[in-house]
């Protein structure tokens, strides 16, 4: 989503206030378009940084658990298999 300019923070509040909607546990957003979107809902975690994301996640409740990582390539977001 990097890609999509002067459109990139109404994009990603939309996706969060798709994910509001969504019947699932735990959401975490990486990265400082997530970070920057408006949300009240308790299961969404928005950290800036993936450092952040790094230093907060706790895999201790993932156990038997569906995960989905997405996220542009340049998030490198296949970092987060090593916390796993």
């Amino acid at each position: 989503m990097f890609e999509l300019g002067d459109e990139s923070a109404q994009e990603h509040q939309y996706i969060v206030t798709f994910l509001e909607g969504l019947q699932l546990d735990k959401i975490f957003l990486v990265g400082e378009n997530f970070f920057g979107t408006k949300t009240d809902t308790r299961n969404i975690k928005r950290f800036k940084t993936f450092e952040e994301f790094k230093e907060n996640f706790d895999t201790a409740g993932i156990k038997d658990s569906s995960i989905l990582i997405k996220g542009s390539r340049g998030m490198a977001l296949e970092r987060t298999l090593e916390l796993l």
